[in-house]
């Protein structure tokens, strides 16, 4: 049903931001693809909107949901919409709209990389659903206040506050600040251009939020402290999140309808270690922290958002405990069995851009160290059930030749282990240290990088390929599978046969090196499946 007048504070994001991609965190990084790609012809396929209860959206962004909680507290009138419903709520009394962005303009790692790389459009998804909110009719007629936070907030500059009509950017942590701005633009004093948070929230004023957040995403720490220069949440002074309001947060989700709980962290493996001690993790107050959340009744699986992999290392008991734990509340499974799984970052082979860059990335070991550790905690991990997803940055500031190499051995020896790469191109966010070092393209990629972005991708195919073929045990399932690879490769193929430059000639190289590599075999294999189920 529509307002006819409108509410005060009216909060929402863009559809790839606000929508849970049908309860799957991990397809939520499409949303950092090109906008042109077959895949968007229907965002129903990927990227649907929530439920709506009252206009009111049954989902938001974590973040979003933090900003709503402080203003509710204060005794605001505010409502959580999907971009769809904007319309339905603005009216002439709606006096400011505050809009959340992850990625508003896709400079993040994922979106500039693979949007570039999979072609198919100009512009990332990210983008594309960013800019279509300032399309409302509503807000074009009654012209509220304007105000954009979240993590992607230092991507929007003079220009694109210009030409979006964004009249507030938020940077940083915003719980504490964020009543006094939408009190100002309520009230119709004038706004600062942009606003960054003098200081991170402090844990007694970082409010719990009222309603589910998109996954069931529960904060349990923030900030990092290991000070790596290519990333923005090590800039934060680390908190960790007390247990009681960290399962208020949980109960909060489930109670509406929320049975998956993302765990919002840099690194579960540290929560409650004690500063100080070259982050030696505390496995009591971790493996403490995993029962009671998953003690809470609705809970249905639990799932780490990031963790480091020097933990693994100083406390393998750690990881066995919460594999005990974790094994019956499980995301993901893999040929039947339960994995669990988190995001973890390499990043680098090379001992010398760890030393320089990322030292504390190894704490308590030494970068010389690094491959060691890097081995032994996915020996650790997989031995325990868990299989991570991995990063690698191509493209860091000063990198040579002989740190590319050192990168390609590594992924050589990562052959033997069960993960997921995900090579990414260096790009210099604004909070980071580096934020002032050139971005790594596509276009002035050395030959080394080139074979470390497809030796990462064939790894994948090696690891993964066969068993995606063969997941359906039916034989009607075998011929889907093998139809969808045969009409996938053959359109993949088709269309990175044209173009030219350095990139177009990436892309056709890694695609037949992948495609080349027993296409005929995977034939053979899913028909023979296929006549071994009929028989």
């Amino acid at each position: 049903m529509k307002q006819p007048d409108g509410f005060s504070i009216v909060l929402t994001a863009s559809e790839t931001e606000i929508s849970d991609y049908k309860n799957n965190p991990f397809i939520a990084f499409t949303g950092s693809f090109s906008h042109g790609m077959p895949l968007w012809t229907s965002r129903t396929l990927l990227f649907p909107p929530p439920s709506v209860n009252d206009n009111r959206s049954n989902l938001a962004p974590y973040g979003l949901r933090k900003i709503e909680a402080s203003l509710l507290d204060a005794g605001e009138e505010v409502i959580t919409v999907i971009p769809d419903d904007l319309n339905k709520v603005i009216g002439p009394n709606t006096k400011v709209v505050g809009i959340s962005s992850m990625d508003p303009l896709g400079l993040a790692y994922v979106s500039f990389t693979y949007s570039t790389f999979l072609g198919w459009g100009e512009l990332p998804e990210n983008l594309h659903a960013f800019q279509k909110i300032f399309q409302t009719s509503a807000l074009k007629k009654y012209k509220p206040k304007i105000i954009v936070g979240g993590a992607g907030s230092w991507q929007i500059g003079p220009k694109a506050r210009k030409i979006l009509g964004i009249d507030t950017v938020i940077l940083g942590e915003a719980e504490e600040i964020a009543v006094e701005i939408f009190r100002k633009a309520v009230n119709g004093e004038p706004l600062p251009e942009t606003i960054k948070a003098r200081r991170s929230t402090p844990l007694e004023k970082i409010p719990t939020i009222k309603k589910a957040a998109v996954h069931g995403i529960v904060e349990i720490s923030r900030g990092c402290g290991r000070n790596c220069q290519f990333c923005a949440p090590t800039m934060r002074i680390r908190r960790d999140i007390p247990l009681d309001k960290i399962i208020e947060e949980v109960r909060v989700n489930v109670s509406n309808g929320n049975g998956l709980i993302t765990l919002a962290t840099e690194d579960l493996f540290l929560y409650k270690y004690a500063h100080g001690s070259q982050f030696h993790p505390n496995a009591l107050a971790v493996c403490d922290l995993m029962k009671n959340i998953v003690s809470v009744p609705g809970v249905e699986a639990v799932q780490p958002a990031h963790i480091s992999l020097a933990p693994a290392v100083v406390e393998p008991e750690m990881v066995s405990g919460l594999t005990e734990i974790m094994q019956d509340y499980c995301r993901y499974h893999y040929k039947g069995n339960p994995i669990i799984t988190a995001e973890t970052g390499i990043e680098t082979g090379s001992t010398r851009l760890i030393g320089k860059y990322m030292r504390g990335k190894c704490l308590p070991y030494p970068p010389e160290q690094w491959h060691e550790i890097v081995l032994e905690a996915y020996g650790i991990l997989n031995d325990n059930n868990w299989t991570p997803l991995s990063t690698i940055i191509i493209g860091l500031p000063e990198e040579q030749e002989s740190d590319v190499i050192e990168t390609l051995n590594l992924v050589d020896e990562i052959f033997d282990y069960q993960t997921f790469l995900v090579p990414n191109l260096f790009a210099n966010l604004k909070e980071c240290i580096l934020h002032n070092k050139r971005r790594a393209n596509f276009d002035a990629v050395s030959e080394a990088q080139v074979e470390l972005f497809q030796r990462c991708w064939e790894y994948n195919l090696y690891r993964w390929r066969d068993d995606w073929l063969g997941t359906n045990k039916t034989p009607t399932g075998f011929l889907v599978n093998l139809a969808t690879n045969l009409i996938f490769h053959g359109a993949l193929l088709i269309y990175y046969r044209w173009g030219k430059g350095n990139l177009a000639k990436i892309r056709r190289e890694l695609m037949y090196k992948i495609l080349r590599k027993k296409p005929i075999e995977k034939v053979r294999t899913a028909f023979k499946a296929v006549s071994s189920a009929l028989k």
